[in-house]
């Protein structure tokens, strides 16, 4: 039989195998004395973890030195390094008005290759100027999910689950400011070849050769947004005191760590995102890497970074039923970091509400439990 013939009968071989189990593995059994998977290792090493900044960890004496030192590790790790908020404003349009609801969208020039696409948008009615709410989404078809607007097949359903949250922060009186993610929708990779892995895999490894990680980038073009808007707040009416960041799932992560790296942040709603890296990515399949940042476990775990955004307002909103993040992680992430802030005496500045169901952002529970925690600080 040739080589040929013997390739072919192993592709059926296995196809057959995949069809009836799911799985195609022709290597015998491992003794049971042996751990010979990857994650096995570092799933041994995890209880480990030095988490030499952890606030347990720190003499406790001074939570905002502490932060200083961890909020510095951070910024390291992760590559962040917003632009300068002179940025040029491209491609300016105004939008035909949706449902009393205004938009203008544009592009920001933030570096060499670099533009990042935003829209503002608002209900004339309400004071001005306004707080302003930054709307992230998470793995999904892009931005225009937060106005509402359908455009892949799943954007109905999405939107029918709460994925509409700019309209909705509009309605509730904020300007809000929608940003495209890297790697979704406008800012999906067109120029190499689609990566099997998905669509964050490439642009995460590139990242990594450069000495940053993709939620680092995705924190400084967040950043080099909220620079703009306070140098341009007179115009746009925004109020630079009340500049909020908020997603779900990969663009509540996103929230979580532009908070944690700038202060300029007024607080974070984050849906969908918050556990322990420990108990959450690091135990599961990750096969794109967009959360990941490197050596974050030899120094900090999400209680940390968390902590990071005290004493400003920080709530976490999760599913009991979310299988990626769910409320019970969110829960105990944010008791943990109520420590640091009730050190800051910002104790009643933190919670956690749950959402009755699995991984979607709840806007019956969030908005209401968010504006509580506002109004405490005020």
């Amino acid at each position: 039989m040739t080589p040929y013939l013997r390739a072919k009968l192993l592709a059926v071989r296995r196809r057959i195998s995949l069809a009836a189990t799911g799985r195609f593995d022709p290597f015998p059994p491992a003794p049971a004395d042996l751990s010979l998977s990857p994650s096995q290792a570092h799933v041994a090493e995890l209880a480990a973890a030095p988490l030499r900044l952890a606030w347990t960890r720190a003499d406790q004496g001074d939570p905002a030195a502490w932060q200083n030192a961890a909020r510095e590790k951070l910024t390291e790790l992760t590559g962040y390094w917003p632009a300068a908020s002179d940025l040029p404003t491209r491609h300016l349009r105004d939008h035909e008005e949706m449902g009393g609801l205004r938009r203008k969208s544009f592009y920001l020039t933030a570096g060499p290759g670099l533009d990042i696409p935003v829209s503002l948008l608002w209900r004339d009615a309400g004071a001005w100027p306004r707080p302003a709410m930054i709307c992230l989404q998470g793995t999904n078809s892009g931005m225009h999910l937060s106005w509402g607007v359908e455009q892949m097949p799943a954007d109905p359903i999405k939107i029918a689950n709460g994925g509409d949250y700019a309209r909705q922060a509009a309605a509730r009186g904020y300007l809000t400011v929608c940003i495209e993610q890297r790697c979704f929708g406008e800012r999906a990779e067109r120029v190499l070849p689609r990566d099997r892995g998905g669509l964050c895999a490439t642009p995460a490894n590139h990242a990594l050769l450069l000495g940053r990680c993709l939620a680092g980038e995705r924190a400084s073009d967040v950043s080099s947004v909220v620079g703009w808007l306070i140098a341009n707040a007179g115009t746009v009416g925004a109020r630079p005191e009340a500049i909020y960041a908020m997603g779900n799932s990969a663009g509540g992560a996103t929230a979580v760590l532009t908070g944690a790296l700038d202060p300029r942040i007024a607080g974070v709603l984050a849906s969908g995102c918050v556990g322990y890296i420990r108990e959450t990515i690091a135990v599961r399949p990750n096969f794109e890497g967009q959360n990941v940042i490197p050596g974050i476990l030899e120094w900090l775990e999400m209680d940390d970074i968390v902590a990071l955004c005290a004493p400003r307002p920080f709530l976490a909103v999760a599913g009991y039923a979310d299988h990626i993040w769910p409320f019970a992680q969110a829960e105990a992430v944010t008791a943990a970091a109520r420590a640091v802030y009730e050190a800051l005496g910002a104790g009643d500045r933190i919670a956690a509400a749950p959402g009755p169901g699995g991984h979607r952002f709840y806007p019956e529970i969030a908005w209401d439990a968010f504006a509580s925690l506002l109004n405490g600080a005020s």
